[in-house]
């Protein structure tokens, strides 16, 4: 990478739905995430001029599509935090579908949830196999008038079958939406730090992989730390992305070495079962971003990074 180090906030598991409502079947998390949420959400990205990836579940948790029925989900509630992110997020971030519904594998045929995880459906499954599934995310969010430009894997989707992964996924791209390009993310803290071109052949095209290169300094705001418990380790979190007087921390390890800052987050943990710590935290974060290194930077959605890798 050269010239200005570029920045990406990565948010995993948006939409109506709390995912870890459904992860963490112990621990009693909010259902639903609200618009009003959402809102303070983009207004921080345009105040500290944060760019990235939003993911949106098409098939959150197998309780219905996007662009049908949301069991548990008013419809009203549905239609409006889809029309705050067209208007207020998709701006700002690539969008990407996490796959169908980041929970059960979801049957095509019938519509209905395998008792099987995605990551692991995913394992045998052929390049055309993925592009098909691939493609009917794409389609809802098309059809609920998003353009994604590239693919959310749900947990490690994809990790143990890279291959026909990026290849099916770069073939719903062309089929769906005639993009010759397209990325995915997957990786995260490891061996890939900077995006890295997959495969491009005809059938494909250029199929991009972008790496997270921190973790989620704000998972542990979420329930069942007490909201005290909770602003203290989302505080560490942070401090360890990047101290408070810029000096230390891996956004310092990573503008060092000029490698990309893409910072992960969670829709859920900036949420934080509406104690909004998370989100609060990020404020905080992406100002100290800003504030140590200025115009050396460049936030970039992770579409514009894949152009520049």
């Amino acid at each position: 990478m050269t010239g200005k180090i570029p920045v990406s906030l990565i948010v995993d598991d948006g939409g109506v739905i709390n995912m870890s409502h459904f992860h963490q079947l112990q621990v009693k998390h909010d259902l639903l995430i609200p618009v009003s949420f959402a809102r303070k959400f983009a207004g921080i990205c345009r105040k500290n001029g944060i760019k990235g990836k939003f993911s949106i579940v098409p098939v959150p948790a197998g309780l219905g599509r996007l662009d049908g029925v949301v069991q548990q989900v008013p419809k009203r509630q549905v239609e409006a935090m889809l029309d705050l992110l067209r208007a207020e997020i998709a701006p700002l971030f690539s969008i990407t579908p996490e796959i169908l519904t980041h929970f059960l594998a979801y049957n095509l045929q019938n519509g209905s949830c395998r008792h099987i995880l995605e990551d692991t459906y995913f394992e045998k499954l052929g390049d055309l196999e993925i592009a098909d599934y691939v493609s009917l995310a794409l389609e809802i969010l098309v059809n609920k008038g998003f353009a994604p430009s590239g693919v959310t894997s749900p947990w490690m989707c994809g990790a143990a079958n890279e291959r026909n992964y990026a290849r099916g996924i770069g073939i719903a791209f062309r089929r769906v939406l005639k993009r010759n390009k397209c990325f995915y993310f997957l990786h995260c803290q490891d061996e890939i730090q900077i995006p890295t071109l997959i495969c491009d052949t005809p059938e494909t095209g250029q199929v991009t992989t972008i790496p997270a290169n921190t973790e989620d300094a704000f998972w542990s705001g979420q329930r069942p730390r007490s909201p005290q418990m909770a602003r203290k380790l989302v505080k560490t979190g942070i401090d360890a992305i990047l101290t408070a007087d810029g000096n230390h921390g891996v956004a310092r390890d990573l503008f060092e070495k000029g490698l990309p800052i893409t910072l992960l987050s969670h829709w859920q943990s900036l949420y934080a079962d509406g104690r909004a710590v998370g989100l609060a935290a990020l404020d905080e974060l992406t100002m100290r971003i800003n504030r140590t290194f200025g115009d050396r930077i460049e936030w970039l959605t992770f579409e514009e990074l894949a152009d520049r890798r």
